[in-house]
């Protein structure tokens, strides 16, 4: 409400404020939302209800969502989406929540006009996505704790402290239970690449009381 001037003007430092405790609040939410999923995939309680979807509308819904990241970057995003690959049964929530984690961490780590690519191709046996930046790329030595909860690599904590160390956690904890793949490759100050696949049966369903937010 203030940020929109709904009571009244504001001046310069009133913005300023205001837009620092809006980040604050947003981080909060975030962090909270992350922690609830991380509790519901310990403990087994979460639900994945596949449905045949468009996968190309969820992965192009998350890049509208983050188009404002991308603008203040300045970065170009190249996309290679196979029209054979545009239909599988998955979890629409929890597939935007993988399309999500992977697009926004590449956003947060490429620098400023670097180009990301990602493609959704169709192979033999397998539905295959991929996020690839020229990015900080994460050192060879902490590579092996990449997934790991609460885990974040020291140059990833340079350059965006506010980070939690749950969102590629929370992505590998839902392919696993999905019966998907995950992989990576990436070189220190050059370039990530983060892969996913799933079968062209799509993901296995699997009952809980809960859903990932």
């Amino acid at each position: 409400m203030l940020l929109s001037e709904d009571v009244g003007k504001l001046t310069k430092k009133q913005r300023e404020y205001s837009n620092s405790i809006h980040h604050a609040s947003k981080r909060m939410v975030d962090l909270v939302n992350s922690l609830l999923n991380v509790s519901r995939l310990e403990l087994g309680t979460f639900s994945i209800e596949p449905k045949l979807v468009n996968i190309i509308n969820i992965a192009e819904n998350c890049l509208k969502e983050l188009k404002p990241q991308l603008l203040k970057k300045k970065l170009i995003i190249v996309n290679e989406f196979d029209e054979r690959a545009t239909f599988l049964k998955v979890d629409p929530k929890l597939f935007a929540i993988i399309f999500q984690n992977f697009l926004s961490n590449t956003i947060k780590y490429s620098k400023s006009g670097g180009k990301i690519y990602f493609k959704i191709r169709k192979e033999k046996d397998a539905i295959r996505i991929t996020v690839s930046d020229n990015g900080i790329g994460i050192p060879t030595s902490q590579q092996g704790q990449i997934f790991k909860k609460l885990f974040r690599a020291d140059n990833a904590k340079k350059m965006d402290p506010d980070g939690s160390g749950l969102g590629l956690y929370i992505v590998k904890e839902i392919v696993d239970h999905s019966g998907g793949k995950i992989c990576f490759e990436s070189q220190e100050k050059r370039n990530t690449t983060f892969c996913v696949s799933f079968p062209l049966s799509g993901m296995l369903k699997k009952i809980g009381g809960k859903v990932l937010i």
